[in-house]
């Protein structure tokens, strides 16, 4: 029976009512009430008691339907036998258990251990009062999560909230980071759709010869290029590398930087390794997603065959400091140059910043290596999304800068087995990013904005779906152009690779497990961030209850839950039975997490 939608109770006339109960969900609609007589107080009687009972699943066909209860009638009279006891009714509770083989026995029982997930889904168009009682609790925190799983903002109503249990260790912790975030943007919105107008039309001939193809350099070879600022750089050829399929990367320092002290022989073997070794950053990208630059019809684009691959060094800012943009690939450099695009190098290239690759030891070095993975990816769907699916094919900035974390996240047990991105950087700072970065879309990119850090968000929920859905769904989402919307897209990969579950019920699973910072040891089935191994690529888990200490939760109740986005709220060491009525946004699910 798991899957089908129940119609419990319609009482029409003068009363209007659809209560749904799916697996997974409790859809409370509002009861709008036009008489009031005694008939119509007795239907309302017998509607809550069916309600009192009822169960169901999760997102898909995974979880089971709970079973309805229905209340004892009470004993009237003077019985002519022995009497019977009478069992009385259980709290009304309108979630539902939404998880396998956990905590959540019911919709009124926790079994004492482990993880419990109950959920109710509100899909009116109003705010609904979602009553909740669960027994069996013996001092375990109770974390409420509401979901916004709508495109648009949600009124939130009041509720109270907790203070953070580590208030002082989370403050003393925040870090807050000055990436050039300026730079960063106009590189991606130019990247997402600035270069069509510079391509040209779709033609057999080029405006510039094709036949003669890029010039051959060599080790020591000189050559300006120009930052993304458009100023000059001049830099030297220090190494060449072949890669498996036969392309030449070249690597070009910036003649400043080029000294043992600065970016030394020792670094580059390092880069050479890391990106066009067999198995590592080149082969890896080749793998999940084509090419990164080949045949097209563009006239203004640079020759799609015997391109090199040019990864250029340069101090980007010259402030003595490492990080802020580590990196960058800006398809300006893929157009011809022109009048109109005058700063372009007419090249394939990757480019990193120097000076994180020394002033900060091995942790600068590795972030450079995931930078070239990080800005390999933006390059290949640049070619595949953009170039060969014309511009409306581009992702959203949202799901681009994800598809490039989430490549990150499948490389880095192959390029640094110590150190995983998403588990030491994205979803560290989604749950303390001033705050923690929850009420936060999905949809609106706002990088290390005054309240959120959208590169937490989008990599957070990758770092979610690499784990739960693995290499599969990653492949096929960046192959994917079904749709010119990209949660349609994201929704379609995830309906067509995996039925019975969707984007919003990952979406829905994911903020539920960050929120609630569910552990890894006993994360039900669809929750959590567990390990995977697909294919040769190796991922971590997660334990998202490492990361309490760092959580600072919100002191003041929202005025909008924001589209795509959730918030969490603790009641610390209840025992017993927890009884609240929660009042829910519309288009929101409340997910009840007890551990």
């Amino acid at each position: 029976m798991t899957g089908v939608r129940y119609h419990i109770c319609q009482i029409q006339h003068k009363w209007e009512k659809s209560i749904h109960i799916t697996t997974g969900e409790v859809v409370v609609m509002r009861i709008q009430r036009t008489l009031s007589n005694k008939k119509g107080a007795l239907a309302l009687a017998m509607l809550v008691a069916a309600l009192a009972g009822c169960g169901g699943g999760g997102d898909g066909a995974e979880t089971p339907q709970a079973t309805p209860q229905s209340p004892s009638s009470p004993v009237t009279g003077t019985p002519e036998g022995p009497t019977t006891p009478v069992t009385p009714a259980k709290p009304t509770s309108l979630v539902a258990p939404s998880c396998l083989n956990c905590g959540a026995v019911d919709s009124n029982t926790y079994s004492g251990t482990g993880v419990g997930v109950w959920q109710a889904t509100n899909a009116s168009l109003a705010a609904a009062d979602v009553p909740v009682s669960i027994d069996g609790l013996t001092g375990q925190d109770v974390t409420l999560v509401f979901t916004n799983e709508s495109g648009v903002a949600q009124p939130m109503p009041a509720i109270s909230l907790t203070a953070s249990r580590f208030p002082s260790v989370a403050a003393s912790q925040l870090r807050w980071q000055d990436p050039a975030t300026d730079a960063k943007q106009r590189i991606g919105e130019f990247n997402r759709n600035g270069w069509a107008a510079l391509a040209g039309s779709q033609g057999t001939a080029p405006r510039y010869s094709m036949s003669s193809g890029p010039s051959k350099s060599v080790v020591n070879d000189t050559r300006d290029w120009f930052n993304e600022d458009n100023s000059v750089r001049s830099t030297t050829l220090v190494r060449q590398a072949t890669t498996t399929d036969g392309v030449t990367v070249n690597f070009w320092v910036e003649n400043s930087e080029n000294a043992p002290t600065k970016v030394s022989s020792a670094i580059i073997d390092q880069l050479v390794d890391r990106f066009a070794s067999p198995g590592k950053v080149y082969d890896m990208l080749k793998d999940v997603g084509g090419p990164l630059w080949g045949s097209h019809s563009y006239i203004n684009l640079i020759p799609g065959t015997g391109q090199p691959i040019d990864i250029v060094i340069l101090n980007f800012d010259r402030n003595n400091a490492p990080y802020g943009m580590t990196g960058y690939f800006y398809s300006r450099n893929a157009i011809a140059k022109s009048a109109s695009n005058p700063y372009s190098n007419e090249s394939l290239s990757l480019y990193l910043d120097s000076e994180t690759l020394y002033l900060d030891g091995a942790t600068g070095l590795t972030e450079v290596v995931m930078t070239m993975a990080h800005e390999g990816m933006h390059a290949q769907n640049f070619y595949r999304r953009g170039v060969l699916g014309g511009v409306e094919s581009m992702f959203a900035t949202w799901l681009e800068e994800a598809t490039a974390m989430m490549m990150e996240d499948f490389a880095s047990a192959t390029l640094d087995p110590g150190h995983n991105p998403i588990r030491d950087v994205r979803f560290y700072d989604y749950v303390k990013y001033k705050g923690g970065s929850y009420n936060c879309s999905l949809l609106d990119w706002t990088p290390f904005s005054a309240s959120c850090d959208s590169y937490s968000v989008s990599g957070s929920f990758g770092g979610f779906l690499n784990r739960q859905l693995g290499l599969r769904m990653f492949k096929s989402l960046l192959g994917n152009m079904s749709s010119t919307n990209s949660v349609d897209v994201l929704d379609t990969v995830i309906k067509t690779n995996f039925p019975g579950t969707s984007f919003v019920g990952q979406f829905r699973r994911f903020s539920a497990t960050a929120g609630a910072l569910i552990p890894a040891a006993t994360s039900p089935k669809g929750f959590g961030f567990p390990a995977r191994s697909d294919n040769g690529y190796n991922i971590p888990a997660i334990d998202p209850t490492a990361y309490a200490p760092y959580r600072t939760l919100t002191q003041t109740v929202p005025t909008t839950l924001q589209a795509y986005a959730s918030l969490p709220v603790v009641r610390q060491a209840a025992k017993g039975r927890y009884t609240e009525t929660v009042k829910v946004p519309a288009g929101t699910t409340l997910s009840v997490v007890i551990h």
